[in-house]
């Protein structure tokens, strides 16, 4: 099975036997990681694996479900360079959350499940999440569907933006278009602007539902689409909300239903809050808004990721350093 991580050089999964124990995990995350000792935290609040944990098996206290959180102990020997990377890495390596794994909410009107579909930490959640609800339909103008991959969206956001100067201009994308088109086809992620292009290219109502505050963000209202998806997003990551017909189907994602007709909006929208709720539980959210850090270029110091994604997008810099917290 594979044990998903975050630690200060990114994100990332270690392959280990059904039956590792702890201490063989933390060996396992040593040798990947390249770390050194390290110390590693489970769960919410926050929880460190103990040395008396060490010959216990990581089944049995959940750790196969959870996305563990790697750091560095003093006197370790990190990477040469793993604390200079891209803004987005940065952000995502130091936040750590709860699982997100097996939520999901009945509905029995319809005899359906609403399930949360997670997507990988690779930088492209928002654009996975979206693709897997495109399947079948072209955005305006297409006479092909071609496989909608983060790469191929990110491409069509591009290209929009470039066909639109006048509508996508410094002002609305926060720097140059082409400075903004750069960044994006090198990986930056997918946020409101990418959302709200997408919604207008495929003619489709696409809520983003925010764990952290349980509010539904609408784009394309207003406008008569047919069909509306929904994302979910926990602060710094997107996942997919799917409808699964049978219980036999729950893990069968070539079965799920993505798009609903914009008539049962109120249903699906409710339940997916539930989702939310059970998310919010959990602690499956970020908050980035004490989140400090240096720019190495410049040398400002920003705090929360508006700014930090600001400073980005106004001067091209993308690599950054963590301000350590010392008060804990």
């Amino acid at each position: 099975m594979k044990i998903r991580y975050r630690g200060p050089s990114g994100t990332g999964s270690v392959g280990v036997s059904d039956d590792v124990t702890v201490a063989e995990l933390i060996v396992a995350l040593e040798a990947q990681i390249g770390l050194g000792a390290i110390s590693v935290k489970f769960g919410w609040p926050l929880q460190t694996l103990a040395a008396h944990q060490a010959n216990l098996p990581i089944r049995s206290l959940g750790l196969q479900r959870e996305s563990l959180t790697v750091v560095p102990l003093e006197g370790g020997a990190p990477v040469a360079g793993s604390k200079t990377v891209a803004v987005d890495a940065q952000l995502a390596a130091n936040l750590s959350y709860g699982s997100g794994e097996d939520v999901k909410v009945d509905m029995p009107e319809s005899h359906t499940t609403l399930v949360l579909r997670v997507m990988p930490d690779d930088g492209d959640c928002m654009f996975t999440a979206v693709g897997g609800a495109l399947g079948g339909i072209a955005p305006l103008g297409a006479s092909a569907t071609p496989e909608w991959t983060p790469a191929a969206l990110r491409r069509l956001v591009v290209d929009t933006i470039r066909r639109n100067p006048i509508k996508y201009d410094a002002n609305f994308l926060g720097s140059t278009p082409n400075l903004y088109c750069a960044r994006l086809l090198d990986g930056m992620w997918g946020g409101a602007i990418e959302l709200s292009i997408l919604s207008e290219l495929f003619a489709l109502e696409i809520y983003s539902i925010d764990v952290k505050t349980g509010k539904a963000y609408q784009f394309g209202e207003q406008k008569n689409y047919e069909q509306f998806v929904v994302v979910i997003y926990s602060g710094v990551h997107y996942d997919r909300v799917a409808e699964a017909a049978t219980e036999g189907a729950m893990n069968l994602v070539e079965f799920d239903v993505t798009r609903w007709e914009t008539a049962c909006n109120e249903r699906i929208i409710h339940r997916a809050r539930d989702i939310c709720q059970i998310l919010h539980d959990r602690h499956y959210y970020t908050s980035v808004s004490d989140f400090i850090v240096l720019c190495n270029e410049c040398h400002e110091l920003l705090q929360g990721e508006k700014a930090i994604t600001h400073h980005a997008r106004q001067t091209g810099h993308s690599g950054v350093t963590e301000v350590a917290d010392t008060t804990v």
